[in-house]
């Protein structure tokens, strides 16, 4: 080998070297910078917010009857094909029937699926678990208010009803997770048949988001929505439980047009309204990022605009502790009158083109 190109193998070999060093030593102090500064970002955020006087639209009484009914240990957990899971979906019919929803799934207001186990690439990319699970006779529950221009695209609000189930014994009740969001869908629901907005809205409680979105995923899977006829998606996961009274509003960063509407939204709510939890890890380090963690990640991956409503993970999320008994009532009802707002001026905002 002539000394040219040892030479030049030498300093290539340096150079990888001296790469490898800097993305060790620059890499984690760069992350901790942008983590810092997200932290900061959100903490002034915080400080910045200023709670509005509490409203009373909504019936804060009965939307505790129904998450108490939901997370009843009658419906084991309602985990998706169990006896709990089927009773839950039959209910969430009769009360869309009740209100005058009309039936939009493909077998009137159901629609069934189901999910062989599979590997999805994009949940390993996000260090999720990779596998999704079997679900066998699941189903979306779905209902129709036509609003007072159907011409109009529909706003889809969205909560999953599905939670683990039992296991070894033990009841995972899933009172916040999400029998909290879907009370909240349905007195919505009653407020809206008597209070129209001008949009379409329609209402989806979702099956099997435990196990990989797939309800969300079998609305477009199997076509029943099509992206391009949706204006907006508003999910609501986890509402029902005080964190420092915040509530979280996601997707302002993909959305840059959510922003003085969700400003305008913080001039009337009784909890503090954070944008956050939507930055990806260049501009946010090692934050939390929500984009993808509930169903309105499938409607953001179908380029459907959306804004998730939730409270951060809490020390009884995912365990047998996320019981009724847990909700914090006076929390939970202005939380829910927050989303009304918002889907006021949300419908307002979207009329204007």
């Amino acid at each position: 080998m002539s000394v040219v190109k040892r030479l030049y193998l030498a300093g290539a070999a340096a150079l990888v070297i001296a790469a490898i060093l800097l993305y060790t030593l620059a890499w984690p102090a760069w992350q901790q910078q942008l983590t810092q500064q997200e932290s900061e970002r959100l903490a002034q955020l915080v400080a910045e917010a200023k709670p509005a006087a509490p409203q009373n639209r909504l019936n804060p009484q009965r939307m505790l009857a129904d998450l108490n009914w939901l997370a009843h240990p009658d419906r084991q957990g309602r985990k998706p094909g169990t006896a709990g899971g089927i009773e839950a979906r039959n209910w969430l019919a009769q009360q869309f029937a009740d209100i005058g929803l009309q039936s939009a799934g493909t077998d009137g207001y159901f629609q069934p699926f189901r999910v062989d186990e599979h590997f999805v690439f994009s949940r390993w990319l996000a260090g999720k678990t990779a596998t999704v699970p079997a679900a066998e006779n699941a189903a979306n529950v779905l209902g129709l208010l036509p609003g007072t221009n159907p011409a109009l695209k529909p706003i889809v609000l969205t909560a999953h009803y599905d939670h683990l189930g039992s296991h070894d014994g033990k009841l995972f009740a899933g009172a916040d997770d999400n029998a909290s969001g879907v009370a909240t869908l349905l007195e919505l629901a009653r407020y809206f048949s008597q209070h129209p907005t001008a949009h379409p809205l329609l209402f989806v409680a979702l099956d099997a988001e435990e196990g990989g979105l797939q309800g969300a995923v079998a609305l477009f899977e199997h076509q029943l929505l099509q992206p391009e006829q949706l204006a907006f998606n508003v999910n609501m996961d986890m509402l029902s439980r005080d964190t420092n009274q915040l509530l979280f509003a996601v997707g302002s960063y993909q959305q840059p047009w959510l922003t003085p509407l969700l400003q305008k939204l913080q001039q009337q709510s009784a909890v503090k309204i954070i944008a956050g939890h939507d930055r990806p890890w260049y501009r946010a380090g090692n934050t939390q990022d929500w984009t993808l963690s509930s169903d309105h990640g499938v409607f953001f991956q179908q380029q459907v605009p959306f804004i998730y409503f939730g409270v951060a993970d809490h020390e009884d999320y995912h365990t047998v502790r996320d019981t009724a008994d847990k909700v914090d009532r006076d929390f939970y009802a202005q939380v829910s009158e927050s989303i009304l707002s918002f889907i006021q001026l949300l419908d307002q905002r979207l009329n204007q083109g």
